[in-house]
C-alpha cells in the first residue's frame, strides 16, 4: 500500500460551484478551431449541473455544464484524445441511488459524442457512441483477458501490509509479473498498436511494469500513434527513472526546515543519507516511522543523515506535523507536493512512503525499501 496525491471530491465540487457562478456572470462563448461536442440524455437527472473534469498532463481542467430536464450539450476544445469525467453536483436522485459519475474517452471528431444514461440504472453504465477511441476502449474492456487484468489489479491492491515487508514485496512482485502477459494478449487485437485506447490501457497498468518492460511495450505501438497525455507520462517515466536508477548521482535539491533554514543535497556531502518522502496525511508513512527510528538509533553519531521530505501542499500542515512528531532528524519541505520543479517530481516519487538511500558520494544505493529491509541495506552499504 502507498499513498498518492489526489484531488479531493470536496475540492472539485467547490471549484465546480464557483465555475457555475462565473458562467452565470459571463455567459458568452466564442467559436473554437477544434471542438469536441458531447450531447447527453440522462433520465431521472432533472435540472442541474455536471462537473466536467478533463484530464491534462499534470492535473485536471475543471468545468461545468448545465443540465435541463436531463439533457445537456457540452463543448470543449480538445487538442488530443483524453478522458472526460462527468460528476453529478448536488443531485438528490443520484445521491439516493448512490451513482455519481460516468467517464468517456473523447476526441475531436466531425460528429458529436452521444451519451445515454439513467440514474436508476447508474451513471457508470452510460451508453456512449460517436467516439472512435471510446469504442476501441470498450472492445478492450470486454475482452476476457482484460477482466483478468482488472482482477490482478484488485488483488494486488488488496494486499495488506504486514510486519514482514519482504514477504509483502514478494507478493507484489508476483502480481506485477502477471500483468505483462495480459498486456501482450491485448496487443494482439488488430487495432491495438495504433489505438489511443491501447495507450490508455497501458497507462492504467504501467506502474506494474519495469522500465525495460514499459519501453518495450511502447515500441510495439505504431510509430505515428497520436500524442496523448498518457503516452507522454509513460515516456516521462522512462526518462526520469533512467536518471534515478540505482548507481546514478541523485539530483541536487533545495529544501527548508520549519524555521526557514535552507538545505541542499551538497550540504550532506561525505555522509550516507536516508531520504524519507512522507506527508502529514499519509497513514502508511506513519507505519514506517518505528523502522526509521531504529535506523536513527543505530546510526546516530556516524556519518549518516536522515531527511524526511514532506510532500504536503500547505506549509502549515507539514509544520504542524513536524512539531507534533518531534523527530530528532531533519524534516524538510519545498511545499511543492508532486508539482513539476519540486523534489518529488525530480526524484520520480510515484507514491509514499518512499525511501531512497544515497551513499557518501550522493549515488543512489536503493529505492523503496520497507520495514527492517531499510536498516539491512544501510548496514550492507555503509562504509
Amino acid at each position: 500500500m502507498w499513498c498518492a496525491s489526489r484531488v479531493s471530491s470536496r475540492g472539485i465540487l467547490t471549484l465546480c460551484r464557483a465555475a457555475i457562478f462565473i458562467a452565470a456572470c459571463f455567459s458568452c462563448t466564442s467559436p473554437k478551431a477544434k471542438e469536441c461536442v458531447v450531447e447527453g440524455e440522462v433520465k431521472g437527472y432533472g435540472d442541474g449541473f455536471f462537473c466536467v473534469m478533463t484530464e491534462t498532463l499534470d492535473d485536471y481542467d475543471v468545468d461545468t455544464v448545465e443540465v435541463k430536464n436531463g439533457h445537456f450539450t457540452y463543448r470543449s476544445s480538445i487538442e488530443h484524445p483524453t478522458q472526460l469525467t462527468f460528476l453529478a453536483i448536488d443531485n438528490a436522485a443520484c445521491d439516493k441511488r448512490g451513482t455519481y459519475s460516468f467517464r468517456l474517452l473523447a476526441e475531436n471528431a466531425n460528429t458529436p459524442i452521444r451519451v445515454k444514461a439513467e440514474v436508476e440504472k447508474k451513471l457508470e453504465n452510460a451508453e456512449i457512441t460517436g467516439s472512435r477511441v471510446q469504442a476501441e476502449w470498450e472492445r478492450i474492456n470486454s475482452a476476457e483477458v482484460f477482466r483478468h487484468l482488472k482482477k490482478i489489479q484488485w488483488q494486488r491492491g488488496s494486499l495488506s501490509r504486514t510486519e514482514d515487508s519482504v514477504a509483502y514485496k514478494i507478493k507484489c512482485t508476483e502480481f506485477d509479473g502477471m500483468v505483462k502477459p495480459c498486456l501482450d494478449q491485448l496487443f494482439a487485437l488488430d487495432f491495438a498498436p495504433k489505438s489511443t485506447a491501447m495507450v490508455y490501457t497501458l497507462h492504467s497498468y504501467f506502474s506494474f511494469l519495469s522500465v525495460d518492460e514499459l519501453e518495450n511495450a511502447l515500441q510495439r505501438l505504431a510509430p505515428d500513434i497520436e500524442w496523448s497525455v498518457y503516452l507522454e507520462r509513460m515516456q516521462e517515466r522512462i526518462r526520469r527513472e533512467r536518471v534515478m536508477a540505482v548507481g546514478q548521482i541523485a539530483p541536487e535539491f533545495t529544501l527548508e526546515d520549519v524555521n526557514g533554514k535552507k538545505y541542499r543535497l551538497s550540504d550532506f556531502k561525505g555522509k550516507m543519507i536516508l531520504l524519507d518522502f512522507t506527508a502529514s496525511w499519509c497513514h502508511w508513512c506513519k507505519v514506517e516511522i518505528p523502522y526509521i527510528e531504529a535506523v536513527y538509533k543505530e546510526m546516530q553519531g556516524k556519518d549518516f543523515e536522515i531527511v524526511s521530505v514532506y510532500l504536503d501542499k500547505k506549509r502549515e500542515d507539514w509544520v504542524k506535523d513536524v512539531r507534533k512528531e518531534n523527530h530528532p532528524w531533519k524534516c524538510l519541505s519545498d511545499v511543492m507536493s508532486w508539482k513539476k520543479g519540486g523534489m518529488a517530481y525530480d526524484y520520480y516519487v510515484g507514491g509514499i512512503p518512499c525511501l531512497i538511500i544515497l551513499d557518501r558520494d550522493g549515488r543512489i544505493v536503493s529505492k523503496n525499501t520497507r520495514g527492517e529491509e531499510t536498516i539491512q541495506v544501510i548496514r550492507e552499504n555503509y562504509k
